[in-house]
């Protein structure tokens, strides 16, 4: 928006046409399964979010062809993934709900997982606690925060419909995944289900829908087809909010928005901080190289200071 009558019509900082562009974040690849007896409870729900991962898997001969993962081990149960409407909200609700109105909106109110020889079963007073107990303590979840390659067309611009409550331009977001990144996301799918094979643990990720509920992934851009194998499988993605690009840093002004010390090629004292300057995002969250960035950035504007006064 920044044209500044025609002194900077790109906008500012933005000779190279490269603001915006190569907009990245981790695709997220979820799988979630449960642990049936004689397997010992996972027991969610006690200490962090997630308590341990796999991040030794990010390299090798592999990258020439797929993009690399880590592993997430979360213990949250289904908290996120088992989605009932507005009204039941995210497990382990959606589950206790299952089991009072003898619904299945979770998928574990069935005769093969609730041992209760009917589907669909209804609940109430310690019969209800202790199959709740039972089943949501076996609840387990994997995430793969797969890489995303850079590509100029993954960007933000000014829509020419929206405008916000100031009469300005909403942003306006195109993003796609590569082949490249897809394919990361197949290895995934087959980590996942090695993982789970080893386990001994009943998959829930690929279950097939209940007719009777509504499939709120059915539009999700976030979904797409792959034969894996020799068949046909469906998989979705979602965002992991670790935004990287848009301003990314160079030693080329034509390429490029900023250069190693997050300064703008275009205008000697502006300077742009963020994960927005990452050229490239690797598998591990931007926060702790966006900080060592931003500290290297304020050593060099002392640095410039001092030598000027």
């Amino acid at each position: 928006m920044s044209k500044n009558n025609g002194h900077t019509s790109k906008g500012v900082a933005n000779s190279s046409d490269m603001v915006g562009r190569h907009l990245m974040d981790h695709p997220y690849y979820v799988a979630w399964a449960w642990l049936p007896p004689p397997a010992k409870p996972v027991f969610p729900y006690r200490g962090p979010l997630i308590t341990s991962g796999i991040g030794d898997l990010c390299d090798g001969p592999f990258r020439t062809k797929r993009a690399a993962f880590r592993v997430d081990i979360g213990n949250e149960g289904w908290n996120f993934v088992i989605s009932g409407n507005a009204q039941f909200g995210t497990d382990p609700h959606v589950t206790t709900i299952d089991f009072i109105n003898g619904m299945n909106s979770g998928g574990l109110n069935t005769q093969e997982f609730s041992g209760l020889g009917k589907d669909n079963a209804a609940l109430f007073g310690a019969d209800l606690a202790h199959k709740l107990n039972d089943l949501i303590s076996r609840q387990f979840r994997i995430g793969f925060l797969v890489e995303q390659d850079p590509d100029p067309n993954n960007r933000v611009t000014l829509s020419s419909e929206f405008k916000d409550a100031l009469g300005l331009p909403r942003p306006e977001i195109s993003c796609n995944i590569s082949d490249y990144t897809r394919q990361g996301i197949v290895a995934a799918y087959r980590m996942r289900k090695l993982i789970f094979d080893k386990m001994g643990a009943t998959d829930f990720t690929h279950r097939s829908p209940d007719p009777a509920i509504p499939d709120p992934a059915s539009n999700d851009p976030g979904r797409f087809e792959e034969i894996i194998d020799g068949q046909p499988v469906t998989l979705t993605y979602g965002g992991a909010g670790h935004i990287m690009g848009t301003y990314r840093m160079g030693d080329d002004p034509k390429t490029s928005v900023v250069d190693s010390f997050q300064r703008s090629h275009d205008h000697n004292n502006l300077y742009l901080v963020g994960s927005g300057t990452f050229p490239t995002g690797g598998t591990a969250n931007p926060t702790l190289t966006l900080s060592a960035l931003a500290l290297r950035t304020a050593d060099s504007i002392v640095g410039d200071l001092k030598s000027h006064g």
